[in-house]
């Protein structure tokens, strides 16, 4: 389901990270349910039951380190934890990592 473009890392056990280059701000809106819904198939077809929980950080221009991207996401990720799991939630950011909207 991803591009060439973008890039998918395991960075902890059960933490993925997919970074989407090159797309507008509300294309993660879009991509991301669409992600999770053939992920929960996948699990249920495996006779699975897990849940994700989906931090989504989305930058208008690139911020100046890949660490920024990587906390602000963890953060989002652990605020739907802590808010009950299995839910995404967005926030958008301009380059300096200034919060912009959800």
């Amino acid at each position: 389901m991803i591009r060439t473009t973008d890039t998918v890392a395991r960075i902890g056990g059960d933490e993925f990270l997919i970074l989407l280059i090159e797309t507008s701000k509300g294309s993660p809106m879009k991509f991301i349910p669409r992600l999770r819904k053939y992920l929960l198939q996948v699990m249920k077809e495996a006779g699975w039951q897990v849940t994700f929980s989906i931090g989504v950080a989305t930058y208008i221009s690139p911020p100046e380190s890949i660490h920024e991207v990587i906390k602000r996401a963890d953060d989002l990720m652990y605020a739907v934890k802590q808010g009950g799991k299995d839910a995404i939630k967005y926030e958008v950011f301009d380059a300096l990592g200034q919060y912009v909207r959800h």
